[in-house]
């Protein structure tokens, strides 16, 4: 039997990109998956994925910013599988503009999404793992916290604060045995980057000549490090970040 057979996982924004690979990757090992997306096609799309390969797997349409359907949401989750072993929160939006060209809606929507949604997504699922004594939360946040460029203000702010929420979230849930940590990816090949290159060509050349290992992470890539935080090799590590990023964030 493999570690994640019938564990519950969790992952918002599961309809495409990194959330997509997590879920498949879960799924292929036996988990219970719970897509949550704004998306509702592309959810299921991702359920059927997964339940060809044998695995139950459950999609809910909400935006995690909003709080009456986060919370609807992982009642369904619960009230379908009886517990929530692991939250993989992944959800997020990006505008690209410069702070004086940032509107408040533009500012809002990043925020909302990427900030609140996984403050509303963890408030939500920690009573269940507190219940259980146990649980995983795993955050996406990005380099863009660390070392960001021209036009991010907004994006560069939520991924920011989402590492200052999982530290301070995983001091309040130690002594219940769950464990919180994010992922921090570096320039990964989704819908999101390829959009963005498709509106300035030139930057897919200059990204990956600053990436030492010279190539984009694929969503996989980000996929087998959630892994690696959700497992048992990582029972003793709370409050910490993974950077999987091609060595982009070593050159300082």
């Amino acid at each position: 039997m493999g570690e994640f057979v019938r564990q519950v996982v969790v992952i918002t924004g599961g309809g495409a990109g990194i959330g997509k690979a997590t879920a498949l990757l879960f799924g292929k090992e036996k988990a219970r998956v719970v897509i949550i997306d704004c998306d509702e096609k592309a959810a299921r799309r991702t359920v059927k994925e997964i339940q060809r390969v044998g695995s139950a797997a459950l999609a809910l349409q909400a935006d995690v910013g909003n709080p009456g359907q986060v919370k609807a949401a992982f009642a369904t989750a619960v009230q379908q599988f009886g517990k929530i072993d692991i939250l993989f929160a992944n959800a997020a939006v990006q505008v690209i503009k410069p702070i004086d060209s940032t509107s408040d809606d533009d500012w809002e929507r990043v925020i909302s999404t990427n900030l609140r949604g996984t403050f509303l997504c963890c408030r939500e699922v920690i009573p269940v793992m507190r219940r259980q004594r146990y649980g995983c939360i795993i955050i996406a946040s990005s380099g863009h916290a660390f070392h960001s460029y021209l036009g991010y203000t907004a994006y560069a702010s939520s991924k920011g604060g989402q590492l200052a929420m999982m530290r301070a979230i995983a001091i309040d849930c130690a002594p219940d045995g769950i464990r919180v940590n994010c992922v921090v990816p570096g320039a990964t090949e989704t819908e999101l980057l390829r959009a963005h290159f498709r509106s300035r060509p030139e930057e897919k050349a200059r990204l990956l000549s600053q990436i030492p290992m010279k190539r984009l992470a694929t969503p996989k890539d980000i996929a087998r490090a959630v892994r690696l935080l959700a497992s048992r090799d990582a029972s003793y590590i709370t409050g910490s970040y993974l950077v999987v990023d091609g060595g982009l964030l070593a050159q300082g």
